[in-house]
């Protein structure tokens, strides 16, 4: 298996981006948050979490992940993956930022919200980028899903 963290402080040297790991006990709030806001009442509590998401929009677009940009801008994130692939938890500080790091890493399930989990993004190996929260809306607004789904 990959070593996902190796490679996201590696992506963070070369580009010069700063980030910081998550206190354990944060990233526990945050995944709880999560947990509690996006899945579906009764769903299993566990990763990935594609599969279980309520009130999500998602589009099928090889690189759509890089929208991401487009939607956190200069706010700060908080960017996390399926635990069995990497269990930190790590704060940049703009959507940039973390567009910049998944571009140097393996493709891999990753996750995107802020601190307040107002939002749920996420891409999976299938390349479909998801959104809950504030961002179902920005999502079905961008104009690649509207060139997408012809809407």
């Amino acid at each position: 298996m990959w070593d996902i963290k190796k490679q996201i402080m590696t992506a963070s040297n070369k580009k010069g981006i700063a980030l910081n790991i998550l206190p354990k006990e944060e990233a526990e709030n945050i995944k709880q948050s999560i947990l509690n806001k996006y899945l579906e009442e009764g769903s299993s509590r566990n990763f990935p979490l594609f599969e279980r998401l309520h009130d999500c929009v998602g589009i099928d677009v090889p690189d759509s992940w890089m929208w991401i940009a487009n939607f956190v801008k200069k706010t700060p994130i908080i960017l996390f993956f399926n635990p069995e692939d990497e269990k930190e938890y790590y704060r940049l500080n703009s959507g940039e930022d973390v567009v910049s790091i998944i571009d140097e890493i393996f493709n891999v399930e990753f996750y995107v919200t802020n601190i307040d989990t107002e939002y749920l993004l996420g891409y999976n190996h299938s390349q479909c980028l998801v959104a809950s929260g504030t961002a179902s809306s920005w999502l079905e607004n961008h104009e690649g899903y509207k060139a997408r789904y012809n809407k």
